[in-house]
């Protein structure tokens, strides 16, 4: 995992995936609230290398260790796959999330970082709702993507930004809800900070989707989402 893992407990979820598959996990931590806090200031360079130091972290151990699936950010895999080829340093799988991924960004982290013999799983999703899943990408829909609350402990809807009472149509814009239901906590209709697009069930997911998650009013304001 090359990320931020806490104070969240998305570190010991990786943790608990690699154990169940019979291996170590190997652990390339940062800290993005204090890079936020250097991005504020202007000081761009002290945040460029801050980022170097740690993909160059990462990279050593893909290097010299054997690493078949990792769990990173979109920048941080790019700025690694400008120093190794991805597949050939043994990688099967990678999970990317953290921060937005416009369908340009999927499409070249896809076929141009890792190619066709790696898995490429965008993932979104927080404590509260644990993880949503990607719907398969592919050229046929622009490489847009689609992620499924993992009902029914969790509930996604794409509400209307100042009636969330309402509903937005399917492929409109909307302020992300989240309901969360499970034996030991209940917390409904959460606002989450993020806007998506509403999707329509899909496959075997027969409830709604969001797609092109961004920070919420990210097209009316600045918003910094850190070194990763």
């Amino acid at each position: 995992m090359v990320g931020p893992t806490g104070p969240r407990r998305l570190r010991l979820s990786i943790e608990h995936l690699a154990n169940l598959r019979g291996g170590p996990c190997y652990f390339v931590d940062l800290d993005p609230r204090w890079v936020k806090k250097v991005i504020a200031t202007g000081d761009s360079a002290i945040a460029r290398r801050y980022m170097e130091h740690v993909v160059d972290q990462a990279v050593t151990i893909l290097q010299h260790r054997k690493i078949e699936c990792l769990f990173t950010t979109p920048r941080l895999l790019e700025a690694m796959g400008e120093k190794i080829e991805v597949a050939e340093a043994g990688i099967k799988g990678v999970f990317c999330g953290g921060t937005s991924m416009t369908p340009q960004m999927v499409r070249f982290l896809a076929e141009e970082v890792l190619g066709p013999s790696i898995w490429f799983t965008p993932t979104y999703g927080n404590t509260l709702m644990g993880l949503a899943v990607s719907k398969p990408l592919g050229a046929a829909d622009g490489y847009r993507l689609t992620y499924f609350a993992p009902q029914p402990r969790a509930v996604l809807r794409v509400v209307d930004p100042d009636d969330p009472d309402k509903t937005v149509d399917y492929d409109a814009w909307g302020r992300v809800e989240l309901s969360t239901l499970t034996r030991e906590f209940f917390m409904p209709r959460f606002l989450e900070r993020d806007e998506a697009v509403r999707r329509a069930p899909w496959g075997r997911y027969a409830w709604d989707g969001v797609g092109e998650v961004r920070p919420f009013r990210a097209m009316q304001e600045t918003v910094v989402e850190g070194v990763y």
